[in-house]
Protein backbone atom coordinates (compact mmCIF):
# COMPACT_ATOMS: atom_id res chain seq x y z
CA UNK A 1 0.00 0.00 0.00
CA UNK A 2 1.53 3.61 -0.99
CA UNK A 3 0.29 5.70 1.80
CA UNK A 4 0.78 9.57 1.53
CA UNK A 5 3.99 10.50 2.99
CA UNK A 6 2.08 13.04 5.03
CA UNK A 7 -0.14 10.76 6.62
CA UNK A 8 0.51 9.52 10.49
CA UNK A 9 0.78 5.64 10.72
CA UNK A 10 0.85 3.34 13.14
CA UNK A 11 3.10 0.52 12.69
CA UNK A 12 2.52 -3.26 14.58
CA UNK A 13 5.03 -5.46 13.46
CA UNK A 14 4.52 -5.26 9.89
CA UNK A 15 1.05 -3.53 9.55
CA UNK A 16 1.44 0.07 9.20
CA UNK A 17 -2.46 1.72 9.62
CA UNK A 18 -3.31 5.08 8.70
CA UNK A 19 -3.73 6.79 12.45
CA UNK A 20 -7.18 8.73 11.68
CA UNK A 21 -9.99 6.95 9.37
CA UNK A 22 -13.66 6.87 8.48
CA UNK A 23 -15.98 4.92 10.15
CA UNK A 24 -18.99 3.79 8.88
CA UNK A 25 -21.67 2.62 11.71
CA UNK A 26 -25.08 3.64 11.11
CA UNK A 27 -24.15 4.50 7.58
CA UNK A 28 -26.60 3.15 5.20
CA UNK A 29 -27.92 2.99 1.45
CA UNK A 30 -26.40 6.04 -0.96
CA UNK A 31 -25.29 8.46 1.80
CA UNK A 32 -22.90 5.78 3.03
CA UNK A 33 -21.91 5.34 -0.94
CA UNK A 34 -21.40 8.83 -1.38
CA UNK A 35 -19.68 9.70 2.07
CA UNK A 36 -17.30 6.52 1.46
CA UNK A 37 -16.28 7.33 -1.93
CA UNK A 38 -15.87 11.44 -1.18
CA UNK A 39 -13.03 10.18 1.85
CA UNK A 40 -11.51 8.48 -0.11
CA UNK A 41 -11.29 11.47 -3.13
CA UNK A 42 -10.69 13.81 -0.34
CA UNK A 43 -7.42 12.01 1.08
CA UNK A 44 -9.06 9.13 3.68
CA UNK A 45 -6.57 6.41 3.33
CA UNK A 46 -8.67 4.33 6.37
CA UNK A 47 -12.09 3.17 5.84
CA UNK A 48 -13.33 0.47 8.59
CA UNK A 49 -16.55 -0.86 8.18
CA UNK A 50 -18.42 -4.39 9.69
CA UNK A 51 -20.61 -7.37 8.60
CA UNK A 52 -23.02 -6.21 11.62
CA UNK A 53 -22.86 -2.72 10.05
CA UNK A 54 -25.00 -3.85 6.89
CA UNK A 55 -23.42 -1.74 4.75
CA UNK A 56 -20.50 -3.99 3.33
CA UNK A 57 -21.83 -3.53 -0.43
CA UNK A 58 -22.69 0.43 0.13
CA UNK A 59 -18.85 0.81 1.68
CA UNK A 60 -17.68 -1.26 -1.71
CA UNK A 61 -19.49 0.78 -4.10
CA UNK A 62 -18.13 4.10 -2.46
CA UNK A 63 -15.07 2.40 -3.12
CA UNK A 64 -15.56 1.89 -7.09
CA UNK A 65 -17.44 5.05 -7.30
CA UNK A 66 -13.90 6.92 -5.97
CA UNK A 67 -12.11 5.75 -8.76
CA UNK A 68 -9.36 5.22 -6.11
CA UNK A 69 -6.94 1.92 -6.68
CA UNK A 70 -7.73 -0.38 -3.56
CA UNK A 71 -3.65 -0.88 -2.56
CA UNK A 72 -4.02 3.18 -1.76
CA UNK A 73 -6.27 2.68 1.13
CA UNK A 74 -6.57 0.46 4.34
CA UNK A 75 -9.29 -1.17 4.40
CA UNK A 76 -11.26 -3.01 7.61
CA UNK A 77 -14.04 -5.08 8.54
CA UNK A 78 -15.13 -7.43 11.40
CA UNK A 79 -16.78 -10.54 11.76
CA UNK A 80 -19.92 -10.66 14.54
CA UNK A 81 -20.18 -13.70 16.87
CA UNK A 82 -23.16 -15.11 15.29
CA UNK A 83 -20.75 -15.74 12.27
CA UNK A 84 -18.38 -17.69 13.99
CA UNK A 85 -20.76 -20.21 15.85
CA UNK A 86 -18.06 -22.91 17.53
CA UNK A 87 -16.29 -23.86 13.75
CA UNK A 88 -13.41 -22.32 11.87
CA UNK A 89 -14.89 -23.21 8.41
CA UNK A 90 -17.79 -20.72 9.76
CA UNK A 91 -15.04 -18.01 10.42
CA UNK A 92 -13.47 -18.36 6.38
CA UNK A 93 -17.20 -18.46 5.00
CA UNK A 94 -17.92 -15.27 6.73
CA UNK A 95 -14.52 -13.58 5.50
CA UNK A 96 -15.35 -15.06 1.60
CA UNK A 97 -18.59 -12.84 2.19
CA UNK A 98 -17.57 -9.98 3.36
CA UNK A 99 -15.01 -9.97 0.05
CA UNK A 100 -17.74 -10.44 -2.25
CA UNK A 101 -20.05 -7.35 -0.49
CA UNK A 102 -17.01 -5.23 -0.37
CA UNK A 103 -16.01 -6.38 -4.33
CA UNK A 104 -12.46 -6.97 -2.80
CA UNK A 105 -9.48 -9.97 -3.15
CA UNK A 106 -8.82 -8.89 0.59
CA UNK A 107 -8.93 -6.60 3.32
CA UNK A 108 -6.18 -5.35 5.06
CA UNK A 109 -7.56 -5.77 8.65
CA UNK A 110 -10.01 -8.29 9.95
CA UNK A 111 -11.52 -8.44 13.04
CA UNK A 112 -13.59 -10.42 15.47
CA UNK A 113 -16.22 -8.02 16.44
CA UNK A 114 -16.55 -9.24 19.78
CA UNK A 115 -15.46 -11.48 22.56
CA UNK A 116 -18.86 -13.76 23.54
CA UNK A 117 -17.82 -16.96 25.73
CA UNK A 118 -20.04 -19.07 23.54
CA UNK A 119 -17.24 -18.94 21.07
CA UNK A 120 -14.09 -20.24 22.04
CA UNK A 121 -10.88 -18.56 21.45
CA UNK A 122 -8.46 -21.51 21.15
CA UNK A 123 -10.60 -22.09 17.78
CA UNK A 124 -11.67 -18.68 16.14
CA UNK A 125 -8.02 -17.51 17.07
CA UNK A 126 -6.32 -19.88 15.04
CA UNK A 127 -8.43 -19.60 12.17
CA UNK A 128 -8.47 -16.32 11.87
CA UNK A 129 -4.81 -16.95 11.43
CA UNK A 130 -5.67 -18.67 8.66
CA UNK A 131 -7.09 -16.46 6.65
CA UNK A 132 -4.21 -14.55 6.92
CA UNK A 133 -1.79 -16.82 5.73
CA UNK A 134 -4.60 -17.68 3.16
CA UNK A 135 -4.52 -13.95 1.81
CA UNK A 136 -8.15 -12.74 2.37
CA UNK A 137 -6.73 -10.46 5.10
CA UNK A 138 -3.09 -8.75 5.25
CA UNK A 139 -3.78 -8.56 9.48
CA UNK A 140 -6.35 -9.29 12.12
CA UNK A 141 -7.10 -8.02 15.33
CA UNK A 142 -10.22 -7.68 17.91
CA UNK A 143 -12.83 -5.37 18.87
CA UNK A 144 -14.17 -5.31 22.20
CA UNK A 145 -12.05 -6.90 23.72
CA UNK A 146 -10.98 -6.89 27.55
CA UNK A 147 -7.34 -7.73 29.09
CA UNK A 148 -8.44 -10.89 29.88
CA UNK A 149 -9.73 -11.78 25.65
CA UNK A 150 -6.68 -10.46 24.90
CA UNK A 151 -4.03 -12.38 26.78
CA UNK A 152 -6.50 -15.67 25.29
CA UNK A 153 -6.25 -14.04 21.99
CA UNK A 154 -2.05 -13.67 22.02
CA UNK A 155 -1.97 -17.27 23.32
CA UNK A 156 -3.90 -19.03 20.50
CA UNK A 157 -2.47 -16.76 17.89
CA UNK A 158 0.69 -17.25 15.77
CA UNK A 159 0.35 -13.92 14.22
CA UNK A 160 0.58 -10.47 15.93
CA UNK A 161 -2.62 -9.37 16.60
CA UNK A 162 -2.95 -6.11 15.25
CA UNK A 163 -5.06 -3.72 17.41
CA UNK A 164 -7.98 -3.66 19.81
CA UNK A 165 -11.04 -1.15 18.32
CA UNK A 166 -12.76 -0.30 21.65
CA UNK A 167 -15.57 3.00 22.14
CA UNK A 168 -12.72 5.68 23.39
CA UNK A 169 -13.04 9.28 23.65
CA UNK A 170 -12.46 11.74 26.76
CA UNK A 171 -15.42 10.69 28.81
CA UNK A 172 -14.08 7.01 29.26
CA UNK A 173 -12.02 5.32 31.14
CA UNK A 174 -9.95 2.71 29.36
CA UNK A 175 -6.36 3.92 31.06
CA UNK A 176 -6.11 -0.33 32.55
CA UNK A 177 -6.69 -0.94 29.13
CA UNK A 178 -4.62 0.71 27.04
CA UNK A 179 -1.56 0.34 29.99
CA UNK A 180 -1.67 -3.15 29.14
CA UNK A 181 -2.29 -2.70 25.21
CA UNK A 182 0.76 -0.56 25.44
CA UNK A 183 3.14 -2.46 27.18
CA UNK A 184 1.69 -5.56 24.38
CA UNK A 185 2.07 -3.15 21.31
CA UNK A 186 -1.40 -3.52 20.45
CA UNK A 187 -2.34 -0.15 19.09
CA UNK A 188 -6.20 1.18 20.01
CA UNK A 189 -8.89 2.05 17.62
CA UNK A 190 -10.52 4.51 18.77
CA UNK A 191 -14.90 3.94 17.46
CA UNK A 192 -16.68 6.91 19.08
CA UNK A 193 -14.35 9.14 19.12
CA UNK A 194 -16.52 11.63 18.97
CA UNK A 195 -18.69 10.28 22.30
CA UNK A 196 -22.12 10.48 20.33
CA UNK A 197 -21.61 13.72 19.58
CA UNK A 198 -21.40 14.72 23.21
CA UNK A 199 -17.80 16.21 22.87
CA UNK A 200 -19.82 19.41 20.95
CA UNK A 201 -21.19 20.40 24.14
CA UNK A 202 -18.75 20.12 26.68
CA UNK A 203 -17.14 23.38 28.38
CA UNK A 204 -13.67 21.98 28.57
CA UNK A 205 -13.93 20.99 25.02
CA UNK A 206 -14.98 23.86 23.72
CA UNK A 207 -13.06 26.54 25.57
CA UNK A 208 -9.70 24.42 24.25
CA UNK A 209 -11.57 24.82 20.67
CA UNK A 210 -11.83 28.31 21.01
CA UNK A 211 -8.18 29.06 22.39
CA UNK A 212 -6.59 26.92 18.89
CA UNK A 213 -9.31 27.92 16.73
CA UNK A 214 -10.72 24.32 15.57
CA UNK A 215 -13.60 22.43 16.18
CA UNK A 216 -14.48 20.55 18.97
CA UNK A 217 -14.29 17.32 17.16
CA UNK A 218 -11.23 18.12 15.97
CA UNK A 219 -10.12 18.74 19.61
CA UNK A 220 -11.15 15.55 20.85
CA UNK A 221 -9.83 13.56 17.57
CA UNK A 222 -6.11 15.74 18.20
CA UNK A 223 -5.96 14.21 21.71
CA UNK A 224 -6.62 11.17 20.94
CA UNK A 225 -3.93 10.81 18.29
CA UNK A 226 -1.39 12.56 20.45
CA UNK A 227 -0.85 9.53 21.70
CA UNK A 228 1.11 7.51 18.96
CA UNK A 229 -0.54 3.73 20.32
CA UNK A 230 -4.07 5.67 19.09
CA UNK A 231 -5.95 5.36 16.10
CA UNK A 232 -9.31 6.96 15.69
CA UNK A 233 -12.24 6.40 13.00
CA UNK A 234 -14.29 9.05 13.19
CA UNK A 235 -18.22 8.72 11.41
CA UNK A 236 -19.64 11.55 9.86
CA UNK A 237 -21.71 11.86 6.41
CA UNK A 238 -21.56 15.84 5.86
CA UNK A 239 -18.02 16.73 3.58
CA UNK A 240 -17.12 19.79 5.50
CA UNK A 241 -16.75 17.37 8.65
CA UNK A 242 -15.10 15.04 6.75
CA UNK A 243 -12.30 17.54 6.01
CA UNK A 244 -12.29 18.83 9.38
CA UNK A 245 -11.87 15.42 10.97
CA UNK A 246 -9.20 14.68 8.81
CA UNK A 247 -7.49 17.83 9.31
CA UNK A 248 -6.85 16.68 12.62
CA UNK A 249 -3.97 14.42 12.42
CA UNK A 250 -2.10 17.81 11.86
CA UNK A 251 -3.33 19.42 15.07
CA UNK A 252 -0.75 19.48 18.48
CA UNK A 253 -2.70 20.21 22.22
CA UNK A 254 -0.38 21.45 24.22
CA UNK A 255 0.24 19.65 27.60
CA UNK A 256 -2.27 21.34 29.43
CA UNK A 257 -4.95 20.80 26.99
CA UNK A 258 -4.04 17.37 27.07
CA UNK A 259 -4.27 17.09 31.12
CA UNK A 260 -7.91 19.04 31.06
CA UNK A 261 -8.93 16.35 28.76
CA UNK A 262 -7.57 13.24 30.47
CA UNK A 263 -9.55 14.72 33.24
CA UNK A 264 -12.95 14.63 31.93
CA UNK A 265 -12.83 10.60 32.04
CA UNK A 266 -15.52 8.70 33.99
CA UNK A 267 -16.21 5.10 34.91
CA UNK A 268 -19.67 5.92 33.64
CA UNK A 269 -18.57 7.16 31.27
CA UNK A 270 -19.81 4.89 28.15
CA UNK A 271 -21.84 6.16 25.40
CA UNK A 272 -22.71 2.96 23.36
CA UNK A 273 -24.83 0.51 23.92
CA UNK A 274 -23.67 -3.41 23.98
CA UNK A 275 -24.85 -6.90 23.46
CA UNK A 276 -25.82 -8.71 26.44
CA UNK A 277 -23.20 -10.53 26.50
CA UNK A 278 -21.01 -7.59 27.13
CA UNK A 279 -18.08 -8.17 29.04
CA UNK A 280 -16.41 -6.58 32.13
CA UNK A 281 -14.57 -4.13 31.26
CA UNK A 282 -11.71 -3.11 32.67
CA UNK A 283 -11.22 -0.58 34.97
Amino acid sequence: MNLHKSYHIRTVDDANIPALGLGTWQSTGQDCIDVVSQALQMGYEHIDTAQAYDNEIQVGQGIKQSGIARDKFFLTTKIFPDDLKFQPEKLKKAAQRSLENLDTDYVDLLLLHWPDDRVPLSETIPALCALQKQGLTRHIGVSNFTIQHLLAAQKYADVPIAVNQVEFHPFIKQHTLQSFMNNHHIPLVAYSPLARGDVFDNATIKQIAEKHNITPAQVSLAWILSDKQRIAIPKTSNPDHLQGNLDAINITLDKQDIEQINALAKASGRKVKHPDYTPNWDD
